[in-house]
């Protein structure tokens, strides 16, 4: 069974192909393909962000404000968004430097007309999931919180075996964004450009309490070096919408 912490650990590095190919032969001797892509555990993913109009979100990771949050609505797959379908409304919080995700399944109308618009969820929600709307509904308020830009890749995830439970490493390619259109339903996503060159893999491990010993070993042998990057902030920074102090990949 495996297990996840509310409050996770969450490492990135940055590969390229001549690093990335070896490393992910080797990790499919450990790690089982997710379940949710294909038979290989691949599927694409693509999310709306939400921000402040002066880009606080932004701002407070650049700054690497100890707490901050931000909030999404994410699709998976290809398919042709309408105003029914079902997607995920999110808030990705970081304390110090720990993580945490919270999502409730929405119709896509919803989860926006509530993220621009603080407008009423119509459906019944468990208590959890209501006081997550309410924490969106609330930074609706204080923020504005309005479309921010759209940032979509191919995944390839894997999750750990019964003796790493939590463990969760993912790698992402062909990274995109757009700051215009800014609508999962337009059919503009052929429009946005790379925020990272294409033979460039984001791998991201998750744990939740440690990495485990053979892991470790394993990002030593191929030279992985550990990266602090953003895909919603590369994506801004590419757009060129706003005037960076500093670099969010280094």
């Amino acid at each position: 069974m495996r297990i996840k912490a509310d409050n996770r650990y969450e490492l990135k590095y940055v590969l390229d192909q001549a690093q990335c190919q070896p490393l992910l032969n080797t990790l499919a001797t450990y790690l089982e393909c997710d379940t949710n892509g294909d038979g290989e555990g691949r599927y694409s993913v693509t999310s709306l962000y939400y921000d402040s109009p002066d880009y606080r979100a932004y701002w407070d990771k650049l700054e690497g404000h100890r707490f901050r949050r931000k909030v999404r609505v994410r699709v998976y797959g290809n398919q042709q968004v309408t105003p029914q379908t079902a997607c995920f409304l999110e808030i990705k919080q970081r304390l110090n430097k720990t993580l945490r995700k919270k999502r409730v399944m929405l119709p896509y109308a919803a989860a926006t007309a509530l993220c621009e618009a603080g407008e009423a969820v119509e459906q019944a929600l468990s208590s959890q999931e209501t006081a997550m709307v309410d924490e969106v509904h609330y930074l609706q308020q204080i923020l504005h919180l309005q479309p921010a830009c759209v940032v979509s890749y191919d995944r390839l995830a894997f999750e750990g075996s019964e003796q790493d439970p939590g463990l969760r490493i993912t790698f992402d390619t062909y990274l995109k964004g757009r700051i215009y259109d800014l609508s999962l339903l337009s059919q503009g996503a052929v429009e946005s450009y790379f925020i990272l060159p294409p033979q460039w893999c984001v791998m991201e491990i998750k744990v939740n309490y440690r990495v485990p010993y053979w892991l470790t070993e394993l990002i030593g042998r191929y030279r992985c070096t550990l990266r602090r990057i953003s895909k919603y902030c590369t994506a801004l920074e590419q757009g060129k919408v706003v005037r960076r102090r500093g670099q969010i990949i280094y």
